[in-house]
């Protein structure tokens, strides 16, 4: 089921090259989670660890080509990959 729910206002600095109001999590997931893996702060990942699943999260952080290396491996610890 899609939501389309807003993303949280204090987001709107980490996503500052792009239309803030058209994203949500339902359309643009992929983009948001590695935008938010890479910049975002403890509450911005606590939102996404809460909001996306164990299984697409570790898919987005292994086939992604925009993770910088040290966010894809601090990653890859933390899910114990």
């Amino acid at each position: 089921m899609q939501t389309n729910e807003q993303l949280p206002e204090t987001f709107e600095k980490y996503f500052w090259d792009c239309n803030f109001n058209e994203l949500s999590l339902d359309k643009y997931k992929k983009f948001i989670v590695e935008r938010i893996l890479n910049y975002g702060d403890m509450e911005a990942v606590r939102y996404i660890l809460k909001k996306v699943n164990k299984t697409e999260l570790k898919n987005i952080i292994f086939n992604s080509k925009n993770l910088n290396n040290k966010t894809k491996n601090f990653w890859k610890i933390m899910l114990n990959e």
